[in-house]
């Protein structure tokens, strides 16, 4: 898929560098406040919740339908029980890995991003703001790739209204985007390997700015944090609730 600067040529080559006002910028976080959400080890423990409901699932429903074999011409009564606990227990974790399978993850990144950043100094983005939205920094080089945590920063966005700008503070990177440096927004989407039916379908609102060194894609892609079913539909409709907020504010 073409990305937003190729669909807009306007925006690859400008004809001059934006004045510094209308620049985004983006720094690195100091050294001693950074790297402590996207780490090796929580990348891992969030792997490990994503595929939890297996072997509970597993252990669960082989362990009642067992105890139910077990029991078998002892006590009809606790044979039945058994068997729909293991069948219940099966179910409810299909489900959950189903419709539900970011949420343990992406509250667990929440609450290491939370504890992290509440120490840190003059941050853009204060971790209980009300306004911010959790998100990922999701560069398009990852889309579709099977990694273990495809984002490359993570951290809380907001629609600072009053300065007319867009803020982003990250694990790794702060970004402070003047609404006037702002290129384009649109949402685009992604699938998973050869997966064909749309359940693997993503979407990710991609933030064109002008920086000093020209125009930068921001691709932020939200994370998955309510207990309720989240499929194709809701991920763009969660993308495009995100890009919607962002250019009604453009167009305030």
């Amino acid at each position: 898929m073409p990305s937003a600067i190729e669909e807009h040529g306007s925006y690859s080559r400008p004809a001059a560098v934006a004045p510094a006002g209308r620049q985004a910028e983006i720094v690195a976080v100091p050294r001693n406040e950074a790297g402590c959400v996207l780490n090796a080890l929580n990348a891992w423990i969030a792997a490990a919740l994503v595929l939890l409901p297996i072997p509970v699932g597993l252990i669960g429903g082989i362990g009642g339908l067992g105890l139910a074999a077990y029991l078998y011409g002892r006590s009809p009564a606790l044979v039945g029980l058994h068997a729909l606990v293991g069948v219940a227990c099966g179910a409810a974790c299909l489900v959950a890995l189903v419709f539900f399978q970011q949420v343990l993850a992406s509250r667990f990144l929440r609450w290491r991003a939370w504890q992290s950043f509440a120490g840190r100094v003059n941050p853009l983005v204060r971790h209980d703001d009300p306004d911010a939205t959790f998100v990922d920094f999701l560069p398009r080089g990852h889309w579709g790739q099977n990694m273990l945590e495809p984002a490359t920063d993570i951290g809380f966005f907001k629609i600072d209204h009053s300065r007319r700008e867009l803020l982003l503070e990250g694990d790794l990177k702060r970004y402070r985007i003047p609404f006037d440096a702002v290129a384009n927004c649109a949402v685009e989407d992604y699938t998973m390997g050869r997966e064909q039916w749309e359940a693997d379908r993503h979407f990710v609102t991609v933030v064109t700015v002008e920086t000093s060194t020209g125009p930068r894609e921001i691709p932020l892609s939200c994370r998955h944090l309510m207990f309720t079913p989240r499929r194709a539909p809701e991920r763009r409709a969660q993308a495009n609730d995100l890009c919607s907020r962002i250019l009604t504010a453009l167009n305030g």
